[in-house]
């Protein structure tokens, strides 16, 4: 069967930014294989696309790759001219299912008209995986599972969160104010008793003061909006090292492992940044052997609830190991995670146990300079990856506009060698510009 891969990222929350990111639209591509329809968000050049052919050993000519001109949201996907334009290229006398990153309830609509197979379809339309992407949601069925959780509440009024802000302070020193619906910390707000400064998975970090009300007041009227007036609070404990799960739930409603990887992050370039910045991620996860087995048991534990609620797809279920040595978790994300394409490479350029003999970690921060230029200087000094030699540079996406950041993948049998390629990865671009 025939897929059609819809790439629409951001279609929950697409009012963060004017137009969708270019970089992750493209990395997801490499998911993609023989016959496949993909629909991006974005233009892909011809030169991306040979290049990833190439490497993943893919008849260009077998892939199909459709550019819409904005956020793919539900009502997007469901106007007459997006239908339209996935009608005249799917044709007659082919199978077809239908593919989302995210199943929505316009994605079940979608896969309605166009007649297609959509496992996720029921639950899709009553907006059933909206359970398992919201901050609230997650900690109530974690808690019903019994998932090691942070202490915590559910708030729906800034009184409260006023309540709840000393309460649950007292416990470290520090919480997490959650947003509902937001990614990559960027919805999360830190008040602490201690120093201010940048926290990992949050934005911003304020001090408690006297004023407990007109805090709770003004965080509330940041993080919560119309469709959404519900904050989670917890509080917050320093990480040893943060790292995630990744599993697919299929048609039979059992959870497959993926894939595990360890979140890298970084202090920002600017001093006066109140965030620290996420850098890329580095799997397998590096994670003692006792805090392991036991992270994995309580994320296949959460998983099978989803599939007992109907979810079909991929699922990431993050977790941190505190400095306590404490093992928490504190959200999923019912969607294609960070990580998905990391995995899709290494498991297609080394194998289903890639895990086993090799480390893969991507790198965010790449300057956006031309794709040929990338891949040029990458091959002049042999460090573009090898099937023949197992380890090497994948570009992974790099904007043609030359915003945003390119994305590359390091692979190799170690850590140690991991860092090693990035050292030299990183010496022979820092010579290359945007202009080429």
């Amino acid at each position: 069967m025939s897929r059609i891969i819809l790439i629409n990222l951001w279609a929950d929350y697409p009012d963060t930014a004017e137009q969708p990111a270019v970089v992750p639209g493209l990395r997801l591509l490499w998911l993609a294989e023989a016959g496949d329809t993909v629909v991006v968000p974005c233009a892909v050049e011809d030169d991306f696309r040979q290049y990833l052919c190439d490497t993943l050993g893919l008849e260009p000519d077998s892939l199909r790759v459709l550019a819409w001109d904005g956020f793919l949201t539900d009502e997007a996907v469901v106007s007459e001219e997006f239908v339209s334009r996935l009608r005249t290229v799917l044709g007659d006398g082919v199978s077809w299912e239908l593919v989302p990153c995210l199943a929505t309830a316009g994605t079940a609509e979608l896969a309605g008209l166009l007649d297609v197979a959509y496992p996720c379809r029921d639950f899709a339309a009553q907006r059933g995986p909206e359970l398992l992407n919201r901050k609230s949601h997650f900690r109530r069925l974690a808690a019903g599972a019994g998932v090691p959780l942070p202490a915590g509440a559910v708030v729906s009024s800034p009184e409260a969160l006023a309540r709840a802000i000393p309460r649950l302070i007292e416990r470290t020193g520090t919480v997490i104010i959650k947003q509902d619906n937001a990614g990559g910390g960027n919805g999360n707000i830190a008040v602490t008793t201690g120093t201010v400064g940048p926290l990992a998975g949050v934005r911003e970090v304020r001090a408690l003061g006297d004023d407990v009300d007109g805090l709770a007041r003004s965080i509330w009227a940041e993080t919560t909006y119309e469709s959404s007036h519900v904050l989670t609070v917890e509080s917050y404990h320093p990480a040893e090292r943060m790292f995630y799960f990744e599993y697919l739930i299929g048609e039979d409603a059992i959870p497959v492992f993926l894939n595990s990887g360890t979140v890298q992050l970084a202090p920002k370039s600017d001093p006066e940044a109140t965030s620290l910045a996420w850098v890329g991620l580095e799997l397998p996860a590096d994670v003692p052997a006792f805090t392991l087995a036991s992270a994995l048991t309580w994320s296949m534990r959460f998983a099978m609830a989803a599939a007992q609620l109907g979810y079909r797809g991929y699922i990431n279920i993050d977790a941190l190991q505190a400095e306590t040595g404490e093992l928490i978790f504190n959200e999923s994300n019912a969607r294609w995670g960070g990580g998905l394409a990391l995995h899709a490479v290494g498991e297609r350029l080394l194998g289903p146990r890639y895990a086993d003999t090799h480390f893969v970690r991507n790198l965010r921060d790449v300057n956006p300079v031309p794709l040929n230029d990338l891949l040029k200087v990458l091959g002049d000094n042999d460090l573009l990856f090898s099937r023949q030699a197992h380890e090497g540079v994948v570009v992974l996406a790099a904007d043609p506009a030359l915003v945003e950041p390119a994305e590359c993948l390091i692979i190799g049998p170690s850590q140690e060698r991991n860092h090693a390629l990035e050292a030299a990865f990183r010496d022979v671009v820092s010579g290359l510009s945007a202009c080429g």
